[in-house]
């Protein structure tokens, strides 16, 4: 949880706590804008937006509510709407499936593995699993973020794990 200490220093354009904030939000802005675009590149500049438009909504935020999950339904929305701009990223047809599962075996390095992994899952299950493996939110949280019923959340969740789990054996 932020202080709010911290955001306020933040609305008097404190550095510090603009570092502070960052380090403490920065791997669920990364998820979650990652989920969406499958992009590293794509995703370190939506990330760099992201912030940008934290400082300039900030008088928008209601001190009372949760910061960080303002922040990531910000980065949310951001990596939708390039999403939308790009249309680049296309839906894995389900017969490619022997075909991903061999260049997972075969890829040279774990980043490469995890690159190819996280690309089999539909945008949702991608969310969730980055959301709580990466940056180990609750299940509560991430349905907040994702603007979802928290049993389609824990659906979404068995479902990756059940796609992840098939492409091991």
């Amino acid at each position: 949880m932020i202080d709010h200490k911290l955001i306020e220093a933040l609305k008097l354009k404190d550095e510090q706590a603009f570092e502070d904030i960052y380090h403490q939000t920065k791997r669920g802005v990364y998820s979650i804008i990652f989920s969406v675009t499958k992009s590293h590149a794509a995703t370190e500049d939506l990330m760099q937006d992201v912030y940008m438009k934290m400082m300039n909504s900030l008088d928008s935020y209601q001190m009372r509510t949760n910061f960080y999950n303002w922040l990531l339904t910000m980065a949310r929305n951001q990596a939708i709407d390039y999403y939308r701009r790009e249309k680049k990223v296309t839906p894995m047809d389900l017969n490619d499936f022997d075909a991903m599962n061999q260049s997972i075996e075969s890829s040279p390095d774990e980043e490469t593995k995890f690159q190819l992994m996280i690309d089999m899952l539909e945008e949702d299950q991608r969310a969730v699993i980055l959301l709580r493996m990466v940056d180990d939110l609750k299940f509560k949280e991430i349905a907040r973020i994702l603007d979802k019923p928290l049993g389609t959340i824990l659906w979404h969740y068995q479902q990756a794990l059940k796609k992840l789990k098939g492409l091991e054996e």
